[in-house]
């Protein structure tokens, strides 16, 4: 039997397993053998002596070197200043108030100042964007301060729906993606083709007949979102699901993530990433996780959106109202108050006020609990206002909502976080319209 022998591409190292190569990929002892690789010891990071793209994986950084579209010299590329008349005119739909948009070359977006903040893009292109799924609006909401052009949204939940018709100009459709197909939806629009779809379809099979698995994403809303996806045939999709979908298996012990990714492959690039919000100027530690597709005729490979506040994340204090503004139904019965003074309460967690809150669950201050109270002592302790979890969902305050209390605090606890959502869309316009730039 003839031996077969696996070499390192970067230092020429042969090793007698795939397994061992791989194990000798995730360290650092080649790093110094690539003429392209650099490593960081103040970060602990990888770097691309190219472009200086900096990651902590070194096999990422390998995939980065190896991409159908090279990278830069950093040298040639410091700065480059646009002018607002170089930007592809199609591509604009409202032009900015500044005479030039700086585009900076190392790692896109607005670096974080550690204060609470919603994001807007000074410029807005003309990438028509469908939002399947769309709940009352956190992932429009962010596209749009991005700088896209969100054309639709439809969910099946009326008040969802209606939350989202008082927050958007365009059209909102109440409808059930099982009954409406993407032909039928193309004849409320006025346009010809979009650009790129987004949603987050829920994986849990909502049939049960015949010997249908449930946990089978074939048997779920998700089909419904790979037929629009081809029926539209867009420049790129985001499908945005729950982390736990990493490791969900079917009855027959297949991956439902790569499930998924077989029906995109055909005719998509993709790549998943775990995005935690509070990496992304969201005050709120909320683990998601995103498959960007991007039509492979593009040549261009989709990456993971470049984290603008790893090292300086958003404290909950920065939204949380003065104690004097807080009205007293909000905080809790001194009785309760003492029962979790002494004993375990399954559900309660109370906000560190340094650092970014806890998941808001759809359910928070009923069957979600109580996953983020606010401590101020022993016997004062409240819940969150219904305008801090907007803000800690990034959401503005005067964003309207419909339906009652516990319906307007699901809303936004389904709801994509909002700066998160426009990071997603400063990444998606970088990778279709500007490869070697960054936009700001």
């Amino acid at each position: 039997m003839m031996d077969v022998e696996f070499a390192c591409d970067v230092c020429q190292r042969i090793f007698s397993s795939l397994s061992m190569l791989q194990k000798h990929n995730s360290t650092s002892s080649c790093v110094s053998s690539s003429s392209d690789i650099s490593y960081d010891k103040d970060t602990n990071t990888y770097v691309c002596k190219k472009c200086g793209y900096k990651v902590r994986n070194k096999s990422k950084l390998f995939r980065h070197l190896s991409r159908k579209t090279p990278c830069d010299n950093v040298d040639s590329k410091e700065k480059i200043v646009v002018s607002k008349n170089d930007i592809p005119k199609e591509n604009i739909i409202c032009e900015p108030e500044d005479s030039s948009i700086s585009l900076k070359s190392n790692r896109c977006a607005e670096r974080n100042t550690g204060i609470y903040r919603i994001l807007h893009s000074v410029v807005q292109y003309d990438l028509k964007v469908l939002d399947l799924f769309c709940g009352c609006g956190g992932m429009s909401k962010g596209l749009t301060n991005s700088g896209l052009n969100v054309i639709a949204g439809i969910d099946f939940w009326d008040l969802a729906i209606e939350s989202y018709k008082n927050n958007f100009d365009h059209l909102a459709l109440c409808a059930d993606l099982t009954k409406m197909s993407p032909r039928e939806f193309h004849e409320h629009i006025k346009y010809e083709t979009v650009d790129i779809i987004v949603g987050g379809p829920p994986c849990q099979g909502f049939s049960t007949m015949g010997n249908r698995d449930p946990k089978d994403p074939r048997n779920s809303l998700f089909m419904e979102f790979v037929k629009y996806v081809y029926y539209f045939l867009p420049r790129a999709f985001v499908m945005e699901n729950v982390f736990g979908i990493l490791s969900m298996k079917t009855e027959k012990g297949k991956k439902v993530i790569d499930i998924i990714l077989k029906h995109f492959l055909l005719s998509y690039d993709c790549y998943v990433c775990k995005l935690v919000a509070s990496d992304y100027d969201v005050p709120q530690d909320r683990t998601r996780v995103i498959i960007i597709g991007i039509r492979k005729n593009l040549n261009v490979l989709p990456t993971k959106p470049p984290e603008t506040s790893h090292n300086n994340k958003i404290p909950v204090k920065s939204i949380l109202l003065d104690p004097t503004d807080v009205n007293e139904k909000y905080y809790l019965d001194k009785q309760l108050v003492e029962r979790m003074n002494t004993e375990k309460v399954y559900g309660v967690h109370f906000v560190d006020f340094d650092k970014p809150c806890n998941t808001i669950l759809a359910g928070y201050g009923k069957s979600g609990g109580y996953t983020s109270l606010v401590k101020y002592s022993d016997d004062r302790v409240r819940k969150l206002t219904l305008l801090e979890l907007k803000r800690i969902q990034t959401f503005p305050d005067d964003y309207v909502l419909h339906g009652s209390m516990n319906n307007m605090i699901k809303q936004i606890g389904n709801a994509v976080p909002v700066n998160l959502s426009y990071h997603i869309g400063k990444h998606l316009i970088q990778l279709l319209l500007y490869r070697n730039a960054e936009i700001k």
